[in-house]
């Protein structure tokens, strides 16, 4: 109990540091692809040649970690991680950065993805919603004031700073995981590893599948308006510094943080479709509100309903799991890997798409419109999906 506890700590906090790096540049991203004068409609790119790397590298990595072992994979893909942030920020042209960002891409699912099966691999059972709310609330923690930390060292250091800060937490996070001792696989644990000959009945799994146009939705949200709209908006509309946009991608972090672990552990009571459902729709209504707003203290109080919003997903890769087909839980989880990439792919391109056509000079309402449709459609959707979760909890109530 307590190496695995220890083990889950250790993937959590490096995790974060992983994301925290992730976070320190998400204010400056869109504007620091501005300054490399290209169209708005190109700044999408900088955000999904992450996703695009990392969504094509998920499978493969999962597969590659299960045949050399996960660690190895996890250090490799922190040293590209460290190269590649340094490379970013020392870009001359938009082509070097985006190359920096693919690379950033596969560093991130070679370690992400291994990290992720192994706690839901040790996670498994009654308490997977809480042991993954630990995992999901501790990444949280960590992350939770990167925007401030990268909106800071912008303003003061240069836009190409935040880059470099994330390589040195990708450092610190690679001497954390060098200590991390993997045990041997197990008996019976071939449904933590990655079979390619299982993707296609993962695929076409119907509850796999119907739980997962959730994960595409929060992640097309989660890239196209806390990564791309918040801080165009916040700089085209409002003229916020950088470190005032960071504070905004804070506020909604902590938040999300205060609320994640509770709500995955009320998912493991009253099952998973709930709390998700809500997630969606309130997050549509966030993002709605958005161009209301005139000040800071406005946008403040969307992103603190939005930060509440995203809380309710709690543990997200918690469902997936719930309804991953039996013995293929290593694949079900690469492609859950891949579909909320593919969410993080087309969220940026299709919305700095629409801001190059809704207006000139500042951002309009309509590209708001598409992630609030897609949120609210992935909610209806969720409506057939099965719920494991509630199915135990109603049949330990009806038992006893």
């Amino acid at each position: 109990m307590k190496q695995r506890l220890f083990t889950i700590l250790n993937l959590s906090l490096v995790s974060g540091m992983v994301i925290l790096g992730f976070n320190i540049i998400t204010p400056i991203l869109p504007q620091y692809a501005l300054s490399f004068s290209v169209p708005v409609a190109l700044t999408g790119w900088v955000i999904s040649s992450f996703a695009l790397a990392r969504m094509f590298m998920d499978i493969p990595a999962g597969f590659l970690a299960d045949r050399f072992g996960r660690k190895r994979h996890m250090v490799i893909g922190l040293i590209l991680i460290v190269i590649s942030s340094i490379a970013a920020g020392a870009a001359t042209e938009y082509s070097w950065l985006i190359v920096g960002r693919v690379i950033q891409g596969l560093g991130s699912a070679l370690y992400i993805t291994s990290a992720t099966t192994w706690v839901a691999q040790l996670s498994a059972g009654e308490s997977r919603g809480r042991f993954m709310s630990m995992y999901s609330g501790l990444i949280l923690a960590a992350t939770s004031f990167g925007p401030t930390i990268g909106g800071y060292s912008a303003l003061h250091f240069g836009l190409h700073s935040p880059f470099l800060v994330y390589g040195g937490f990708a450092f610190l996070g690679l001497l954390a995981t060098i200590p991390l001792k993997e045990s041997q696989p197990q008996t019976g644990e071939r449904a933590s590893r990655v079979q390619i000959k299982d993707i296609p009945g993962v695929i076409l799994n119907r509850p796999f599948l119907l739980v997962n146009s959730a994960v595409l939705a929060l992640f097309f949200f989660r890239a196209a308006v806390r990564s791309t709209l918040i801080p165009l908006y916040s700089s085209l509309n409002l003229g916020l510094t950088e470190d005032k946009i960071g504070l905004l991608l804070t506020i909604a972090a902590v938040v999300t943080t205060l609320g994640t672990f509770p709500f995955g552990g009320l998912s493991d009571k009253i099952g998973r479709k709930k709390p998700m459902m809500g997630c969606l729709l309130l997050s549509a209504l966030a993002v709605l509100l958005v161009p209301s707003r005139e000040s800071f203290a406005g946008m403040a109080g969307v992103m603190v309903l939005y930060g509440f919003a995203t809380s309710m997903q709690g543990a997200l890769a918690a469902w997936p799991a719930d309804v991953a087909p039996e013995g293929k839980m290593g694949t079900a989880m690469g492609v859950y890997r891949v579909i909320g990439d593919m969410g993080m792919v087309i969220g940026p391109i299709a919305i700095t798409y629409t801001i190059g056509y809704s207006g000139q000079g500042t951002i309009t309402m309509v590209p708001f419109l598409i992630p609030a449709i897609l949120a609210v459609a992935a909610a209806i959707v969720l409506i057939k999906a099965q719920d494991p979760a509630a199915s135990r909890k109603s049949a330990s109530s009806s038992k006893s």
